[in-house]
């Protein structure tokens, strides 16, 4: 915690790989005094700054609910942010400033960013901020040149992987093993064109009563693959002409 780290790290990947998840519970599993901001939500900059110093105020248990502190520019924001630092006595521990969709930082000023990518060297304080993002760094790069955060990759998930994590939602009346069966079918059709783990979530929820049909009727065996996938087939062909939209549902 005393060791001065990278001032910017940049993480990036296709939605639903994990990122945020990852980060979150790495700071809360190993108890790190950190920001967690979402950019979408805090869509202007004045927004943005204001609840980083709103959440920083209010990173020990101890203190009082944080008041609301007008910060209208990034000067401000230097200045309150080295006194909350100080206040919270944490002048000695890397604060972690963690954005999520950071691409909409782009459409804020353009002093934000380059502000951000070096807020150890403008506050003199120990804290790294990390961008989460769904774009590449080149993309991301200001025109009039900046600090290079240092970059890591969170790949897509694999169908092994998915297959892991999709198998562990199966519902307590079935068996694991014939959950398991139907998550393999219903990559076998979907993961070519869509490899978002929540829509796939979504896909599973919704296609699984059809599959179970010939079982609760008695028409089949859980054991029965063929049975049980020539009955879904067609509603599963039905289903990929609207993956991403919710006509099916």
């Amino acid at each position: 915690r005393q060791h001065f780290s990278f001032p910017s790290i940049f993480i990036y990947g296709h939605t639903s790989s994990g990122k945020t998840y990852v980060m979150q519970t790495l700071l809360n599993t190993l108890q790190l005094p950190h920001v967690f901001v979402n950019c979408v939500e805090y869509f202007t900059s004045r927004l943005l700054l204001e609840e980083i110093l709103i959440q920083l105020q209010n990173c020990s248990p101890e203190t009082e609910q944080a008041s609301h502190v007008p910060c209208d520019t990034v000067n401000d924001f230097v200045r309150l942010f080295k006194q909350a630092v100080v206040s919270q006595g944490l002048q000695d521990q890397t604060l972690y400033v963690v954005l999520d969709r950071a691409e909409q930082l782009r459409e804020m000023e353009a002093n934000i960013l380059p502000a951000f990518l070096r807020l150890q060297e403008l506050t003199d304080r120990n804290v790294t901020v990390i961008l989460l993002s769904e774009i590449v760094w080149e993309t991301f790069r200001p025109n009039t040149g900046c600090f290079e955060p240092f970059t890591l990759y969170f790949p897509d998930y694999s169908i092994g992987h998915l297959q892991k994590i999709l198998s562990q939602n199966h519902p307590p009346e079935y068996s694991a093993d014939f959950y398991a069966a139907y998550i393999n079918i219903l990559l076998g059709v979907f993961y070519m064109v869509c490899r978002d783990l929540k829509e796939l979530q979504h896909l599973a929820a919704l296609n699984f009563s059809k599959y179970c049909e010939p079982v609760v009727r008695g028409e089949a065996k859980e054991r029965d693959t063929r049975k049980l996938w020539k009955n879904i087939e067609p509603h599963l062909k039905k289903a990929m002409q609207t993956v991403y939209l919710r006509e099916i549902s």
